[in-house]
């Protein structure tokens, strides 16, 4: 019984689209309401106002849903005055058929397109989150192996030739390593790679100041300002800087923005020494994706609680 009901509740709206749009696309020919100048009154043009009439009156359901109307929607309520309200909708609809027609295809359009464009901002919205979850995630595992590091005694941190000779494979490998298509993937294995290479550096108290002559490569870069937020001392900074104007990495730079801030934090940073790095933070910008911008930002906060000014 309820089936029938809604069948017949469809039934008398599309009799009223017909219907009302049929009238209406007559009246429009015949008073030229919203009709094309200089055209004849013959039965070809009657017949096409008509059609025009009709399909205006079957957009009336996707026009009240772009108002948010709920005319048509709770057939509970909707009663014989709804029927006259639905039917004067048509009807109008029909009489300025081309320009109605015209209108919601464009609305249509323009939905469309801001759809599309919300689409595209959730999806990067979801990758800067993944990015920025990867990113936590590593930094939290870097403050672990942090920790681990301050509780090894400094005089048992002693030269191991085979440790050198390794952490050389991994930086002649990096660029191998670290070519992999996924993104996030490809931040993870650089942030594995860089731990290990800059926990090798601290726990052999290699000189710093030789890899980097010795070895002047992206993989000696990363691992060399992984050793700084490791172990931070007294020759990070000058390291640190040398990195910056080295490198174009955008990965490299994060590591070495997470330098800096951890530097300032150890009390490591002068007034002075905050304004040269204020300078080379800024060029960091060239270039830089959202997240390192984001990063750069959080790191020019950190300076200014050392120079006010900045």
């Amino acid at each position: 019984m309820s089936n029938c009901q809604i069948d017949f509740h469809i039934l008398t709206l599309v009799i009223i689209m017909i219907v009302s749009g049929a009238f209406g696309g007559f009246l429009n020919w015949l008073h030229n309401f919203d009709t094309s100048k200089n055209e004849q009154k013959n039965k070809f043009v009657k017949s096409k106002y008509i059609l025009l009439g009709i399909g205006s009156s079957f957009l009336v359901p996707v026009f009240l849903k772009m108002i948010a109307s709920d005319l048509i929607n709770n057939k509970d309520k909707f009663d014989n005055n709804s029927y006259l309200i639905f039917a004067g909708f048509c009807l109008i609809a029909a009489i300025f058929s081309r320009r109605f027609i015209n209108t919601i295809g464009e609305k249509i359009l323009e939905a469309a397109k801001k759809a599309e464009i919300t689409a595209k901002e959730n999806e990067q919205q979801i990758e800067t989150t993944k990015r920025e979850l990867t990113s936590t995630q590593e930094r939290i595992e870097d403050v672990k192996l942090a920790v681990d590091l301050k509780s090894v005694e400094q005089t048992s941190l002693q030269k191991d030739d085979k440790q050198q000779e390794l952490l050389i494979d991994l930086v002649d490998s990096y660029i191998k390593r670290t070519t992999i298509e996924d993104y996030t993937e490809r931040l993870k294995v650089k942030a594995e790679l860089g731990r290990k290479m800059g926990q090798i550096i601290v726990r052999n108290s290699l000189s710093k100041e030789d890899l980097l002559r010795d070895h002047p490569k992206e993989g000696m870069y990363l691992a060399l300002a992984y050793s700084v937020q490791l172990r931070p001392d007294n020759e990070s900074l000058v390291i640190l800087n040398q990195l910056a104007k080295l490198t174009s990495q955008l990965y490299i730079r994060y590591v070495i923005l997470i330098g800096y801030r951890t530097l300032t934090s150890s009390g490591f940073i002068s007034k002075s020494q905050a304004r040269d790095i204020y300078n080379i933070v800024l060029d960091f910008r060239h270039g830089a994706d959202n997240s390192l911008l984001r990063h750069i930002e959080d790191t020019i906060n950190m300076l200014r609680f050392i120079e006010p000014e900045l």
